[in-house]
């Protein structure tokens, strides 16, 4: 992606598209508090803070060399992918912005589309069109969108057979597993904010759990998968939901921290994969994006 481009839903507006930008507006997330104002006294008992995503603004426009027919046709394109209703009826579903501004990396922010006026017809007429458009971003955070596998990274931890030289699937349910493994390793988060990670276990395994070794936060999933199964974790605000690969939720098997506190700090953190398995074929797989608080 060049510098001053952005991009939803493969349409790329900014410098060079053909819809350029004059101005670009990073807003601030919206804050919630719990504050409590005694009655009668000097003070405030703060509560918790809180932030909401944060609104992306353009003022849009098209040159005047344009024709009618070519401004009609880019205005159309965009305004189609701002408008989607594949995206804005559907609960919880996000879509992904892209962009890189001048001198810095190229990022991705997730969220809804929002305004997008409509042009004005006598200007479009003249191949030139000036409008303003916004999208709100489900949190405050500008992911890496650069680098390998698209700025998203992963690593996969393993357990090894208790005992024995494994066993051949498909098996017959129910089994006898044997003792628990335990397999960590780091990852690194090179932003200058906390991500959210997702997590996905791959059977066969009994308990399964992740833990961000010396903060005392684990994640545990009361269940047995199977060795054609998966449940995934997606921590993400914007998700929250624990589904296995069928779509069925797991959310009343998890165990231990919430979604909300397992956030992958700064830096390396060392995580820790637990379970029953006897095979030795069962994984767990954490992908993550690094995190930075500007653009």
């Amino acid at each position: 992606m060049r510098e001053q481009q952005w991009e939803l839903d493969g349409v790329a507006f900014g410098r060079g598209t053909g819809i350029e930008v004059r101005e670009f507006e990073v807003g601030p997330p919206d804050i919630e508090t719990g504050d409590l104002q005694l009655p009668g006294q000097d003070g405030t008992v703060f509560g918790r803070d809180t932030h909401s995503g944060r609104t992306l603004t353009w003022e849009l426009f098209t040159a005047r060399q344009w024709s009618a027919t070519e401004a009609r046709a880019r205005w159309s394109e965009l305004g189609a992918r701002w408008t989607n209703a594949r995206t804005r009826l559907r609960p919880r579903t996000v879509i992904p912005l892209r962009m890189r501004l001048p001198g810095g990396r190229s990022v991705v922010v997730y969220g809804r589309p929002r305004r997008f006026e409509a042009p004005d017809a006598g200007m479009i007429r003249q191949g030139h069109v000036e409008m303003i458009a916004d999208f709100k971003c489900a949190d405050g955070l500008f992911y890496s969108d650069s680098g390998d596998e698209g700025g998203a990274r992963s690593i996969t931890l393993t357990l090894v057979a208790s005992a024995g030289s494994g066993i051949v699937w498909p098996v017959t349910w129910p089994l006898t597993w044997g003792s628990q493994g335990v397999r960590q390793d780091a990852v690194v988060n090179t932003g200058d904010s906390p991500s959210w990670p997702v997590i996905t276990f791959h059977g066969p395994v009994a308990t399964p759990s992740i833990e961000l070794v010396g903060t005392g936060r684990r994640l545990t999933l009361d269940t047995t998968l199977a060795f054609d199964r998966s449940i995934t974790i997606d921590t993400r605000p914007w998700a929250r939901t624990i589904l296995r690969d069928d779509g069925a939720s797991f959310a009343g098997a998890a165990r231990g921290a919430s979604l909300s506190e397992f956030q992958l700090p700064v830096g390396q953190t060392v995580l820790a994969y637990r379970g029953t398995d006897l095979s030795g074929q069962s994984r767990c797989v954490i992908t993550w994006r690094d995190a930075y608080s500007t653009p």
